[in-house]
């Protein structure tokens, strides 16, 4: 509520020494400490302010509710009191027995005019029945005040709703004025003290986050306050996305999405649309940080529609008095693993790393499973869904390196390419394709024991699992032992032309190895 015309407010019915209690936040100290040196330099008044006020081993709150009592002028600061970091509870407190204590002596009509607010940003939704004073460094006109001169002594300072608040003090606290406000001198000291004060606002604020510039693409989102079961990130969860993240990572036009169309977006590079590890591991990072843990940072990597890497993280949250959490999910550019494909060596050496991870982190687990068939179900469906991941880890190592899977069963491997034709080139296009449907098969069967509706047990699963495995070793090696046939041709083949280009060049390591 603005400000009531003077003319309109009934002086207080006391005599002596009016009191004035100055409420306020400690991040606020130094606008209260101004308000009260302006205060005491214009009007004997009996002036509360708490760090003035106490002294070491009152009883807090009893001194306070005294002082309030005394009072017959309660002026809250509220600097800024809408940001969440600055707790006003206090404040409203204090408000609340100066406005019992009126009450209580039948002097209820008086509360809205008594209780007044100091604000210099949005006006405080609690206080708008009350006195408001807006502080600022423009007059009524819009011309800017010289606040931090000193010296400055300019006309507009009696066109602020501040004069107003010093006028309403010094006339309106006794049935006789306090200091003649006609008086020159008088006015001179109220234009200071509104420059004072409202220099104080300003000066309190400096410090104020007012933008923020990111350098990374940054996602967000709001985690609700906890109620019961614990969540996370959900379908439904709207994502934020800063420094263009929805448009250069995921496809998304517009600032938002929902984290379904996020998931949707983030498989569509993936063989059979399977999502990607980051992303079931920023959802496990997001739970934690709906608990209160420290998230666990995923290992994967994520491929934007930019054709870039990048490495998600949960960076921070912010915490609200609801308790609900807004996480701010940075994406770090991380180095490019791709090989070269234009050369054949490249892409048979990345088929070949990839031939032996699957060996080291894929085949060991199945063995383990055919050792476990007489094992609890629990035990099997651990063992076989760390099969799946590995197997998920291999590919997504594939894409990093840049073999993409093919769109379709028309869709030549890329491998095959580097191949010369023949009965070698006939094996691995055989064992690539039948490859591909076990995988499917495998990762089917995994997911109909996962799913309560459907009667897929998980020992059913790891029958079908190792399998879909049956000599799977034995190809493996033979796979290894081609590519590393080719490889070595390919290398020759490639050094020849590039001795042939650089008569002083010398060959490379892998030819002086292969011999």
């Amino acid at each position: 509520m603005p400000a009531a015309p003077l003319a309109a407010l009934e002086p207080v019915p006391v005599q002596g020494k009016p009191g004035i209690f100055i409420s306020y936040n400690h991040k606020d100290k130094i606008i209260a400490s101004a308000l009260e040196e302006s205060l005491a330099s214009l009007s004997d008044c009996n002036i509360f302010i708490d760090h003035a006020g106490l002294e070491g081993g009152d009883d807090y709150e009893a001194k306070i509710s005294e002082a309030i009592r005394a009072s017959h002028w309660f002026v809250m600061v509220c600097s800024g009191a809408a940001k969440p970091e600055k707790d006003m509870s206090w404040c409203y407190y204090e408000a609340g027995q100066f406005r019992a204590k009126l009450e209580a002596a039948d002097q209820a009509k008086a509360i809205r005019d008594r209780l007044c607010y100091l604000y210099d940003g949005e006006r405080p939704s609690q206080l708008t029945r009350y006195q408001g004073y807006l502080i600022s460094t423009a007059d009524r006109s819009g011309k800017p005040l010289n606040v931090n001169v000193e010296s400055d002594d300019s006309i507009g300072y009696e066109s602020t709703e501040l004069f107003n608040f010093l006028d309403l003090i010094l006339t309106r606290s006794r049935i006789s004025p306090l200091r003649n406000i006609n008086d020159p001198n008088v006015r001179k000291l109220m234009r200071s003290g509104v420059r004072k004060i409202t220099c104080a606002f300003e000066q309190n604020r400096i410090d104020d986050v007012v933008g923020e510039e990111v350098f990374q693409p940054r996602i967000s989102f709001r985690i609700p306050p906890p109620s019961g079961e614990v969540k996370g990130l959900g379908p439904e969860t709207v994502i934020a996305g800063e420094y263009r993240a929805l448009q250069d990572i995921f496809s998304i036009a517009g600032s938002e999405a929902t984290w379904a169309d996020v998931k949707v977006k983030s498989s569509r590079y993936s063989s059979n649309g399977m999502i990607p590890l980051w992303i079931n591991d920023l959802e496990a990072a997001a739970t934690d940080v709906a608990r209160g843990d420290v998230p666990r940072q995923t290992d994967f990597l994520c491929f934007g529609s930019d054709e870039k890497y990048y490495r998600p993280i949960i960076a921070r949250y912010e915490k609200f008095r609801s308790s609900a959490k807004k996480c701010y999910v940075a994406f770090i550019p991380a180095r490019d693993r791709r090989f070269n494909l234009t050369f054949k060596t490249s892409l048979l050496l990345s088929a070949l790393i990839l031939s032996v991870r699957f060996r080291q982190r894929v085949l060991p687990l199945v063995e383990d499973l055919k050792k476990l068939q007489q094992a609890p179900e629990s035990r099997k469906t651990e063992l076989l869904q760390k099969i799946q991941n590995e197997i998920v880890m291999v590919e997504a190592e594939a894409m990093e390196f840049g073999l993409s899977p093919p769109k379709d069963e028309h869709d030549e491997p890329p491998l095959l390419s580097s191949f010369r034709d023949g009965p070698d080139k006939d094996f691995l296009r055989a064992e690539i394709n039948r490859w591909s449907g076990t995988r499917a098969a495998i990762f089917n069967t995994i997911g109909e024991a996962r799913d309560p509706k459907k009667e897929t047990s998980w020992s059913e699963a790891a029958t079908t699992v190792i399998a879909g495995f049956e000599n799977l070793s034995r190809i493996n090696g033979t796979f290894i032992d081609l590519v590393c046939n080719e490889l070595l041709y390919a290398e020759k083949v490639e050094s020849a032309g590039a001795v042939s280009r650089k008569p002083d060049a010398g060959l490379p390591i892998l030819s002086q190895v292969a011999g």
